[in-house]
């Protein structure tokens, strides 16, 4: 039992010192607006559904937002990642800077107002220019 416990500890520290090691990858989610980040701001890894033609991104966001948002430009500078966004579409690009709070939380902030728009009825509105993000994995 104690071998056991033992195993389950080490294998969980592994895979938080990882997680620490590489704070801008993963999945995460806004609550407020469902809006999901997938991320790899370290490599070019992900492909965006329905854009595989594209190829290998840093990452997207989609759901809760009107289309996909897909990572054109980025670089991290200590706990803050400057992330360029552009539409799928093409018509619109957002600078958005993501900082962490705290291991699991992120926030995102929109420079220069907020592009990303939602559907409300028959309108297009732009949604709220500061989010925060759980890590989900």
């Amino acid at each position: 039992m104690k071998k056991a416990l033992l195993t389950l500890f080490l294998a969980l520290t592994s895979c938080m010192c990882a997680m620490a090691q590489r704070p801008f990858e993963g999945h995460f989610f806004c609550k407020e607006l469902g809006v999901n980040l997938y991320i790899n701001l370290y490599e070019e890894t992900l492909t965006a559904p329905g854009f595989s033609f594209l190829g290998k991104m840093h990452g997207y966001m989609k759901d809760g937002i009107y289309g996909t948002w897909m990572i054109t430009k980025c670089h991290i500078d200590g706990s803050c990642a400057h992330i360029r966004f552009s539409n799928d579409i093409g018509s619109d690009t957002q600078d958005v800077e993501l900082k962490i709070k705290d291991d699991n939380t992120y926030a995102y902030h929109a420079i220069g107002g907020n592009a990303v728009r939602k559907a409300v009825g028959r309108k297009l509105v732009k949604v709220s220019g500061d989010m925060t993000f759980v890590r989900i994995k």
